[in-house]
Protein backbone atom coordinates (compact mmCIF):
# COMPACT_ATOMS: atom_id res chain seq x y z
CA UNK A 1 0.00 0.00 0.00
CA UNK A 2 1.26 3.74 -0.55
CA UNK A 3 0.89 6.07 2.93
CA UNK A 4 0.82 9.49 2.52
CA UNK A 5 0.51 11.56 5.83
CA UNK A 6 -2.14 14.47 6.88
CA UNK A 7 -0.81 16.92 9.03
CA UNK A 8 -3.07 20.12 8.05
CA UNK A 9 -6.55 20.18 9.13
CA UNK A 10 -7.29 22.04 5.59
CA UNK A 11 -6.23 18.29 4.34
CA UNK A 12 -8.27 16.72 7.04
CA UNK A 13 -10.95 19.08 5.76
CA UNK A 14 -10.50 17.56 2.30
CA UNK A 15 -10.74 14.34 2.59
CA UNK A 16 -14.59 14.45 4.48
CA UNK A 17 -16.22 13.00 1.90
CA UNK A 18 -13.42 9.34 1.50
CA UNK A 19 -13.90 9.37 5.27
CA UNK A 20 -17.35 9.64 5.99
CA UNK A 21 -17.68 6.49 3.23
CA UNK A 22 -15.20 4.07 5.05
CA UNK A 23 -16.74 5.14 8.61
CA UNK A 24 -20.25 3.79 7.45
CA UNK A 25 -18.82 0.67 5.83
CA UNK A 26 -16.52 0.03 8.38
CA UNK A 27 -18.01 -2.63 11.07
CA UNK A 28 -15.52 -1.54 13.98
CA UNK A 29 -16.23 2.50 13.06
CA UNK A 30 -16.84 4.04 16.63
CA UNK A 31 -17.76 7.55 17.34
CA UNK A 32 -14.16 8.77 17.64
CA UNK A 33 -13.25 7.51 14.24
CA UNK A 34 -15.75 9.58 13.26
CA UNK A 35 -14.79 13.03 11.19
CA UNK A 36 -17.13 15.18 13.21
CA UNK A 37 -15.73 13.94 16.14
CA UNK A 38 -12.12 14.52 14.91
CA UNK A 39 -12.71 17.86 13.60
CA UNK A 40 -13.29 19.13 16.78
CA UNK A 41 -10.47 17.34 18.63
CA UNK A 42 -7.52 17.68 16.29
CA UNK A 43 -7.76 21.25 16.37
CA UNK A 44 -6.92 21.13 20.09
CA UNK A 45 -3.55 19.17 19.88
CA UNK A 46 0.08 20.18 18.70
CA UNK A 47 1.03 17.07 17.54
CA UNK A 48 -0.91 14.65 15.47
CA UNK A 49 -0.27 13.23 12.12
CA UNK A 50 -2.95 10.64 10.20
CA UNK A 51 -1.63 7.90 7.87
CA UNK A 52 -3.80 7.99 4.93
CA UNK A 53 -3.32 4.37 2.90
CA UNK A 54 -4.73 3.54 -0.81
CA UNK A 55 -3.85 0.49 -2.78
CA UNK A 56 -1.55 1.25 -5.75
CA UNK A 57 -4.56 0.61 -8.16
CA UNK A 58 -6.56 3.03 -6.32
CA UNK A 59 -6.99 6.61 -6.52
CA UNK A 60 -9.14 6.46 -3.10
CA UNK A 61 -8.29 5.94 0.18
CA UNK A 62 -8.80 2.44 1.34
CA UNK A 63 -8.13 3.58 4.87
CA UNK A 64 -6.88 5.88 7.97
CA UNK A 65 -4.96 5.65 10.98
CA UNK A 66 -5.05 8.95 13.14
CA UNK A 67 -1.82 9.50 15.20
CA UNK A 68 -0.65 11.97 18.15
CA UNK A 69 2.57 12.45 19.84
CA UNK A 70 3.68 12.74 23.23
CA UNK A 71 6.84 13.88 24.86
CA UNK A 72 8.02 13.60 28.27
CA UNK A 73 11.47 13.44 30.13
CA UNK A 74 13.00 9.89 31.03
CA UNK A 75 13.71 9.78 34.86
CA UNK A 76 16.49 7.82 34.53
CA UNK A 77 18.48 8.98 31.46
CA UNK A 78 17.11 12.58 32.25
CA UNK A 79 16.40 12.25 27.96
CA UNK A 80 13.05 13.43 26.30
CA UNK A 81 11.46 10.59 24.96
CA UNK A 82 8.55 10.35 22.55
CA UNK A 83 5.22 8.50 22.84
CA UNK A 84 2.50 7.61 19.84
CA UNK A 85 -0.83 7.56 20.30
CA UNK A 86 -3.44 6.11 18.25
CA UNK A 87 -6.10 8.69 18.75
CA UNK A 88 -9.65 6.55 18.29
CA UNK A 89 -8.16 4.13 21.05
CA UNK A 90 -6.67 6.28 23.06
CA UNK A 91 -8.95 6.09 26.33
CA UNK A 92 -11.56 3.58 24.50
CA UNK A 93 -9.57 0.81 24.15
CA UNK A 94 -11.90 0.47 20.58
CA UNK A 95 -9.75 -0.43 17.33
CA UNK A 96 -7.86 3.14 16.08
CA UNK A 97 -7.62 1.60 12.73
CA UNK A 98 -10.56 3.21 10.15
CA UNK A 99 -10.48 0.34 6.88
CA UNK A 100 -12.21 -0.67 3.95
CA UNK A 101 -13.80 -3.92 5.15
CA UNK A 102 -11.33 -6.87 3.43
CA UNK A 103 -7.70 -4.85 3.47
CA UNK A 104 -7.21 -4.77 8.01
CA UNK A 105 -4.99 -6.82 7.94
CA UNK A 106 -2.95 -5.42 5.06
CA UNK A 107 -3.68 -1.76 6.20
CA UNK A 108 -2.15 -3.40 9.79
CA UNK A 109 1.12 -3.85 8.47
CA UNK A 110 1.39 -1.03 6.38
CA UNK A 111 1.14 1.24 9.17
CA UNK A 112 2.70 -0.77 11.06
CA UNK A 113 5.70 -0.35 9.12
CA UNK A 114 5.43 3.26 8.40
CA UNK A 115 5.08 3.46 12.39
CA UNK A 116 8.28 1.88 13.02
CA UNK A 117 10.00 4.86 10.76
CA UNK A 118 8.91 7.37 13.28
CA UNK A 119 11.57 7.84 16.29
CA UNK A 120 9.53 6.65 19.76
CA UNK A 121 10.36 5.30 22.51
CA UNK A 122 7.07 4.53 23.38
CA UNK A 123 3.64 3.30 21.62
CA UNK A 124 0.13 3.36 23.54
CA UNK A 125 -2.62 0.33 23.02
CA UNK A 126 -5.29 0.83 24.75
CA UNK A 127 -7.42 -2.07 25.01
CA UNK A 128 -10.90 -3.99 26.35
CA UNK A 129 -10.24 -7.37 27.42
CA UNK A 130 -10.89 -8.39 24.09
CA UNK A 131 -8.91 -6.45 21.81
CA UNK A 132 -10.12 -6.12 18.40
CA UNK A 133 -7.95 -8.63 15.07
CA UNK A 134 -6.63 -5.31 13.83
CA UNK A 135 -5.42 -4.00 17.28
CA UNK A 136 -4.03 -7.06 17.65
CA UNK A 137 -2.26 -7.39 14.12
CA UNK A 138 -0.73 -4.13 14.94
CA UNK A 139 1.02 -5.43 18.49
CA UNK A 140 2.15 -8.54 16.38
CA UNK A 141 4.17 -6.21 14.45
CA UNK A 142 6.59 -4.85 17.37
CA UNK A 143 6.89 -8.78 19.19
CA UNK A 144 10.56 -8.53 18.40
CA UNK A 145 13.73 -8.50 20.41
CA UNK A 146 13.66 -4.60 19.38
CA UNK A 147 10.74 -3.94 21.72
CA UNK A 148 9.20 -5.12 25.53
CA UNK A 149 5.84 -4.58 26.69
CA UNK A 150 4.78 -3.19 29.94
CA UNK A 151 1.48 -3.35 31.55
CA UNK A 152 0.54 0.28 31.88
CA UNK A 153 -2.50 -0.25 33.62
CA UNK A 154 -6.17 1.30 33.59
CA UNK A 155 -6.13 3.78 30.84
CA UNK A 156 -7.17 7.35 30.34
CA UNK A 157 -11.43 6.84 29.97
CA UNK A 158 -11.35 10.42 27.98
CA UNK A 159 -13.88 9.95 25.17
CA UNK A 160 -16.71 8.60 26.99
CA UNK A 161 -17.22 6.11 24.70
CA UNK A 162 -17.42 2.49 26.10
CA UNK A 163 -18.46 1.51 29.68
CA UNK A 164 -15.88 -1.40 30.16
CA UNK A 165 -12.52 -1.19 31.97
CA UNK A 166 -9.98 -0.01 29.58
CA UNK A 167 -6.19 -1.08 30.11
CA UNK A 168 -2.90 0.17 28.47
CA UNK A 169 -0.38 -1.98 27.34
CA UNK A 170 2.85 -0.18 26.46
CA UNK A 171 5.29 -1.14 23.70
CA UNK A 172 8.27 0.14 24.49
CA UNK A 173 12.00 0.38 23.03
CA UNK A 174 14.40 -2.08 25.14
CA UNK A 175 17.07 0.84 25.26
CA UNK A 176 14.13 3.09 26.62
CA UNK A 177 15.36 5.58 24.27
CA UNK A 178 14.04 7.02 21.40
CA UNK A 179 14.54 4.83 18.19
CA UNK A 180 17.50 5.67 15.88
CA UNK A 181 18.04 8.09 19.39
CA UNK A 182 16.56 11.04 17.74
CA UNK A 183 14.06 13.44 18.85
CA UNK A 184 10.39 12.81 16.71
CA UNK A 185 10.09 15.53 14.16
CA UNK A 186 7.31 16.05 15.48
CA UNK A 187 8.45 17.18 18.65
CA UNK A 188 11.67 19.54 18.21
CA UNK A 189 10.04 22.64 18.92
CA UNK A 190 8.37 22.04 21.91
CA UNK A 191 11.75 20.17 23.19
CA UNK A 192 13.31 23.62 22.53
CA UNK A 193 10.54 25.19 24.13
CA UNK A 194 11.15 22.90 27.55
CA UNK A 195 15.15 23.76 27.54
CA UNK A 196 14.29 27.16 27.02
CA UNK A 197 12.10 26.94 30.14
CA UNK A 198 14.48 25.08 31.75
CA UNK A 199 17.21 27.22 31.18
CA UNK A 200 15.90 30.11 32.77
CA UNK A 201 15.07 28.28 35.89
CA UNK A 202 18.52 27.64 36.12
CA UNK A 203 17.73 23.86 35.62
CA UNK A 204 21.34 23.88 33.44
CA UNK A 205 21.70 20.03 33.00
CA UNK A 206 18.10 19.40 31.70
CA UNK A 207 18.27 22.51 29.60
CA UNK A 208 21.44 21.64 27.90
CA UNK A 209 20.17 17.42 27.69
CA UNK A 210 17.09 19.47 25.41
CA UNK A 211 19.20 21.73 23.68
CA UNK A 212 22.11 19.18 22.31
CA UNK A 213 18.79 16.99 21.51
CA UNK A 214 17.22 19.36 19.58
CA UNK A 215 20.97 20.03 17.42
CA UNK A 216 21.19 16.00 16.64
CA UNK A 217 17.39 16.09 15.46
CA UNK A 218 17.74 19.86 13.62
CA UNK A 219 21.53 20.62 13.00
CA UNK A 220 20.41 24.04 11.53
CA UNK A 221 18.42 24.74 14.47
CA UNK A 222 19.97 28.02 15.34
CA UNK A 223 18.17 28.94 18.26
CA UNK A 224 18.80 25.83 19.93
CA UNK A 225 22.52 26.40 19.22
CA UNK A 226 22.57 29.94 20.61
CA UNK A 227 20.66 28.67 23.62
CA UNK A 228 23.16 26.38 24.46
CA UNK A 229 26.28 28.94 23.66
CA UNK A 230 24.56 31.15 26.28
CA UNK A 231 24.20 28.25 28.30
CA UNK A 232 27.96 27.15 28.37
CA UNK A 233 28.98 30.87 28.84
CA UNK A 234 26.57 30.45 31.97
CA UNK A 235 28.85 27.66 33.27
CA UNK A 236 32.06 29.40 32.29
CA UNK A 237 33.10 27.00 29.32
CA UNK A 238 34.07 29.80 26.94
CA UNK A 239 35.36 27.28 24.31
CA UNK A 240 32.56 25.51 23.77
CA UNK A 241 30.47 28.90 23.51
CA UNK A 242 32.93 29.94 20.84
CA UNK A 243 33.15 27.37 18.83
CA UNK A 244 29.16 27.15 19.08
CA UNK A 245 28.86 31.20 18.12
CA UNK A 246 31.50 30.98 15.33
CA UNK A 247 29.13 27.79 13.79
CA UNK A 248 26.09 30.44 13.90
CA UNK A 249 28.45 33.35 12.46
CA UNK A 250 29.04 31.10 9.67
CA UNK A 251 25.54 30.74 8.22
CA UNK A 252 24.52 34.33 9.87
CA UNK A 253 27.47 36.79 9.45
CA UNK A 254 25.78 39.31 9.29
CA UNK A 255 24.14 38.80 13.48
CA UNK A 256 25.12 41.48 15.30
CA UNK A 257 24.19 39.56 18.53
CA UNK A 258 26.11 36.82 17.73
CA UNK A 259 29.34 38.43 17.33
CA UNK A 260 29.18 40.36 19.93
CA UNK A 261 28.89 36.82 22.10
CA UNK A 262 31.86 35.83 19.88
CA UNK A 263 33.65 38.90 21.48
CA UNK A 264 32.29 38.32 24.60
CA UNK A 265 33.51 34.50 24.68
CA UNK A 266 36.87 35.53 23.41
CA UNK A 267 37.29 38.36 26.30
CA UNK A 268 36.63 35.90 28.74
CA UNK A 269 39.72 33.39 27.56
CA UNK A 270 41.57 36.61 27.74
CA UNK A 271 41.56 36.44 24.08
CA UNK A 272 41.41 40.06 23.70
CA UNK A 273 43.53 40.80 20.06
CA UNK A 274 41.03 38.34 18.79
CA UNK A 275 38.52 40.21 20.83
CA UNK A 276 39.20 43.63 20.04
CA UNK A 277 39.12 42.72 16.22
CA UNK A 278 35.97 40.76 16.64
CA UNK A 279 34.20 43.90 18.24
CA UNK A 280 35.78 45.94 15.46
CA UNK A 281 34.14 44.20 12.54
CA UNK A 282 30.95 44.79 14.20
CA UNK A 283 31.45 48.61 14.90
CA UNK A 284 32.00 49.06 10.83
CA UNK A 285 28.48 48.23 10.53
CA UNK A 286 27.16 49.14 13.33
CA UNK A 287 28.20 51.94 14.95
CA UNK A 288 25.42 53.15 17.24
CA UNK A 289 26.37 49.85 19.77
CA UNK A 290 27.89 51.89 22.70
CA UNK A 291 28.64 48.38 24.85
CA UNK A 292 30.74 47.25 21.84
CA UNK A 293 32.70 50.55 21.37
CA UNK A 294 33.12 50.39 25.11
CA UNK A 295 34.09 47.18 24.87
CA UNK A 296 36.95 47.23 21.61
CA UNK A 297 38.59 50.16 23.55
CA UNK A 298 39.11 47.95 27.01
CA UNK A 299 40.40 44.80 24.81
CA UNK A 300 42.29 47.29 23.21
CA UNK A 301 44.04 48.38 26.96
CA UNK A 302 44.21 44.75 27.93
CA UNK A 303 46.05 43.97 24.36
CA UNK A 304 48.47 46.75 25.24
CA UNK A 305 47.45 49.52 22.50
CA UNK A 306 47.28 51.99 25.05
CA UNK A 307 46.63 54.62 22.49
CA UNK A 308 44.62 53.06 20.37
CA UNK A 309 42.21 52.27 23.96
CA UNK A 310 42.44 55.91 24.40
CA UNK A 311 41.22 57.11 21.03
CA UNK A 312 38.41 54.33 21.24
CA UNK A 313 37.31 56.01 24.58
CA UNK A 314 37.60 59.47 23.08
CA UNK A 315 35.61 57.96 19.79
CA UNK A 316 32.51 58.38 22.47
CA UNK A 317 32.74 62.27 22.51
CA UNK A 318 31.94 62.77 19.06
CA UNK A 319 28.67 60.37 19.11
CA UNK A 320 25.31 62.24 19.75
CA UNK A 321 23.12 59.48 21.67
CA UNK A 322 20.06 59.40 23.77
CA UNK A 323 20.47 55.94 24.10
CA UNK A 324 20.70 55.29 28.15
CA UNK A 325 23.75 52.39 27.60
CA UNK A 326 25.56 54.52 25.11
CA UNK A 327 25.72 57.30 27.93
CA UNK A 328 26.60 55.13 30.21
CA UNK A 329 29.84 54.05 28.55
CA UNK A 330 30.48 57.37 27.40
CA UNK A 331 30.79 58.54 31.13
CA UNK A 332 32.95 55.15 31.75
CA UNK A 333 34.89 56.50 29.16
CA UNK A 334 35.97 59.49 30.04
CA UNK A 335 36.73 57.96 33.57
CA UNK A 336 38.70 56.05 31.85
CA UNK A 337 40.79 58.06 29.77
CA UNK A 338 41.09 60.63 32.85
CA UNK A 339 43.48 57.81 34.39
CA UNK A 340 45.18 56.78 31.94
CA UNK A 341 46.00 59.84 31.22
CA UNK A 342 47.54 60.22 35.14
CA UNK A 343 49.39 57.67 34.58
CA UNK A 344 50.77 58.83 31.64
CA UNK A 345 51.72 61.70 33.80
CA UNK A 346 52.72 59.84 37.01
CA UNK A 347 55.19 57.23 34.58
CA UNK A 348 56.81 60.28 33.19
CA UNK A 349 57.32 62.03 36.73
CA UNK A 350 59.17 58.89 37.29
CA UNK A 351 61.18 58.23 34.37
CA UNK A 352 62.34 61.84 35.21
CA UNK A 353 63.13 60.57 38.49
CA UNK A 354 65.34 58.03 37.57
CA UNK A 355 67.22 60.36 35.16
CA UNK A 356 70.70 60.45 37.05
CA UNK A 357 71.39 63.73 38.68
CA UNK A 358 74.28 63.08 40.41
CA UNK A 359 75.02 67.01 42.55
CA UNK A 360 71.49 66.16 43.90
CA UNK A 361 71.98 62.83 45.23
CA UNK A 362 75.22 63.76 46.14
CA UNK A 363 73.59 66.85 48.15
CA UNK A 364 70.69 64.40 49.25
CA UNK A 365 73.04 61.60 50.68
CA UNK A 366 75.00 63.87 52.69
CA UNK A 367 71.45 65.54 53.71
CA UNK A 368 70.29 62.35 54.21
CA UNK A 369 66.97 63.60 53.25
CA UNK A 370 64.76 61.72 51.51
CA UNK A 371 63.36 62.53 47.78
CA UNK A 372 60.27 63.94 47.66
CA UNK A 373 57.57 61.36 46.20
CA UNK A 374 55.27 61.82 43.38
CA UNK A 375 52.82 64.76 43.60
CA UNK A 376 50.08 62.60 41.78
CA UNK A 377 49.51 58.73 42.45
CA UNK A 378 46.96 57.33 40.55
CA UNK A 379 45.80 53.54 39.87
CA UNK A 380 44.21 52.77 37.00
CA UNK A 381 42.08 50.19 36.90
CA UNK A 382 42.78 46.57 35.26
CA UNK A 383 40.76 45.56 31.87
CA UNK A 384 38.63 43.33 33.58
CA UNK A 385 37.44 46.10 36.15
CA UNK A 386 36.83 48.07 33.90
CA UNK A 387 33.43 45.70 32.94
CA UNK A 388 32.18 45.43 36.43
CA UNK A 389 29.00 46.03 36.39
CA UNK A 390 28.48 49.40 38.13
CA UNK A 391 28.57 51.42 35.35
CA UNK A 392 28.05 50.50 32.25
CA UNK A 393 25.34 48.00 33.56
CA UNK A 394 24.97 45.63 31.00
CA UNK A 395 27.55 44.30 29.89
CA UNK A 396 28.01 40.95 32.68
CA UNK A 397 24.50 40.26 31.26
CA UNK A 398 25.75 39.89 27.82
CA UNK A 399 27.78 37.83 29.05
CA UNK A 400 25.55 35.88 31.31
CA UNK A 401 22.39 36.52 29.39
CA UNK A 402 19.23 34.11 29.43
CA UNK A 403 18.45 32.48 26.73
CA UNK A 404 16.76 34.93 24.36
CA UNK A 405 15.66 34.68 20.55
CA UNK A 406 17.73 36.10 18.06
CA UNK A 407 17.33 39.90 16.39
CA UNK A 408 20.18 39.38 13.58
CA UNK A 409 19.78 43.20 13.15
CA UNK A 410 20.44 44.43 16.78
CA UNK A 411 19.07 47.26 18.04
CA UNK A 412 16.51 49.56 16.50
CA UNK A 413 16.97 52.48 19.27
CA UNK A 414 17.00 55.55 17.69
CA UNK A 415 19.90 58.00 17.53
Amino acid sequence: MFTEIIERIEDFENIRKTWDELYRNDPDSHPCLSWDWLRQYLPRQERWFILALRRPDDADYCAFLPLRVATYRDKTSGLFCDEILMIGNHGSGRAGLLCMPGLENEAADASASIIRRENWASLRFDYLDLASDRTERLLDAFADEQFIREDGGGGEDGSDVCEQPVRCLLVKTRTGRNLRDCLNQRSIDFVFERAMELHSRGKLDAAETGYRQVIHAAPKHVYARYGLAQLCTERGDHAEAEHLYRGLLSAMPEADKIQHRLGDALMAQARYHEASETFEDLLARSAHLGLVRFKLAVCLLAAGQRDAAIATFLSFEGIASDDPEHLRCKLRSREAVSRLRLRSAMEEQRATKRTPQKPLAQAGRRSRETPAAPAIAVRLLPPAALLKPSVPAGVFAHLHARPIRIDPHGSKRRH
